[in-house]
């Protein structure tokens, strides 16, 4: 791309004349430091560390890091691993610390830049080797890149900050919702709560595990292990059977709303209502009705994702490079559940914080991304 062809505000640049590579190496064991980062420490497509070690932790020489520094995974880089670190710190020699060059960029543009799929793919692209490819700098350094120019970077940094701390925000909503709903999920009150067999609270269930559908790039919807999801139905990846194929693979039973649907494996033990429209059931999953007169759907639903269910799920699983569970064994499992006095607060309390839970995760997930912020 010429000059002339750029988009008016932006700038070609090599990452070294705006990254400066720091390789600074000490020894654990020598250090006054109280902080080391490792890549395990690094959670993808996040800048805050929210996890470290301690130099006692590790051996051999690692990169010295200054507060406000970069941290970045050379090695694997698909695991898009770049943190900036809120402390000076020692970290893992697999990583590149860095710092912006300010001749060039502003500070804070270069971690949001760091995160953008047009960096992050380039990485991968250098990456040398196999088993473990890993970045060199005098590579990653020469590579060029489309930025915009200092004066448009402060603006583009100032709505990606909005940006990251409203994330932080629901971040942290979303986790309290989730340890509101762990703490009720984890009580359980001898004389206030009941345990019986899962086979006598439910009238009806409807296994299509073995089989394998017929499946159409139109028609009806087919919801398998991978659409259920821990607590809903998420309808990516779309499969679906042909209109004309629904009546002769659904003999077994055809699910109705307020029915439970239960992965049996890969993955095991997610737990979401049958949505309210038609759908045919694909593999690794099972269907639960409730018995009316033992025990609410609402209740079921929750009873099963119990740490005390999903304790004895884990205790019967099979199998080692993807656990499962026979429905036979699962229906023979112990089901602690509050008696019908108390199951609509129950039910109706988790509901609430399900639902600010997944509330919150709509709106994290309407806001515009890195991605799309960094567009020319």
């Amino acid at each position: 791309m010429t000059e002339q062809q750029l988009p008016e505000g932006w700038q070609m640049v090599k990452f070294g004349d705006i990254a400066k590579h720091i390789s600074k190496r000490v020894e654990p064991s020598e250090t006054e430091l109280e902080v080391y980062v490792g890549l395990e420490h690094l959670d993808p497509d996040s800048l805050k560390i929210k996890r470290h070690g301690v130099p006692s932790d590790v051996a051999g020489q690692k990169l010295l890091v200054k507060k406000g520094q970069i941290i970045f995974g050379k090695r694997r880089a698909y695991q898009r691993k770049v943190a900036v670190a809120d402390w000076d710190c020692i970290c893992s020699a697999h990583a590149m610390v860095l710092e912006a060059n300010t001749k060039n960029v502003i500070p804070d543009f270069l971690p949001f830049f760091m995160q953008s799929d047009v960096f992050m793919n380039r990485a991968v692209a250098i990456s040398e080797g196999s088993l473990s490819p890993t970045i060199k700098w005098k590579v990653l350094s020469n590579q060029e890149f489309l930025i915009p120019t200092k004066d448009k970077q402060v603006a583009i940094v100032e709505v990606l900050k909005k940006r990251f701390d409203l994330e932080q925000k629901y971040i942290n909503v979303i986790s309290s919702a989730q340890q509101v709903s762990n703490a009720i999920l984890g009580y359980r009150k001898n004389n206030n709560f009941k345990t019986e067999k899962l086979k006598n609270l439910i009238s009806k269930h409807i296994d299509y595990r073995g089989k394998s559908p017929p499946k159409s790039d139109s028609g009806i919807p087919l919801i398998t292990a991978k659409n259920i999801r821990d607590g809903f139905i998420n309808e990516d990846p779309r499969e679906f059977i042909s209109c004309d194929d629904f009546d002769s693979w659904m003999t077994r039973g055809i699910p109705k709303e307020k029915d439970i649907l239960f992965t049996t494996e890969a993955p095991l033990g997610n737990v979401a209502f049958a949505p309210n429209y038609k759908f045919a059931l694909g593999q690794r999953t099972v269907c639960f009705r409730a018995r009316d007169s033992e025990i609410s759907p609402e209740t079921l639903f929750w009873a099963l994702r119990t740490k005390y269910f999903t304790h004895k799920l884990e205790s019967r699983t099979t199998g080692t490079t993807a656990q499962g569970i026979k429905v036979k064994e699962l229906l023979q499992l112990s089901v602690n559940y509050p008696e019908k006095s108390l199951s609509p607060n129950f039910s109706g309390l988790l509901e609430q914080v399900n639902q600010i839970s997944l509330q919150v995760e709509r709106a994290l997930k309407s806001m515009p991304t890195v991605n799309e912020i960094l567009r020319p």
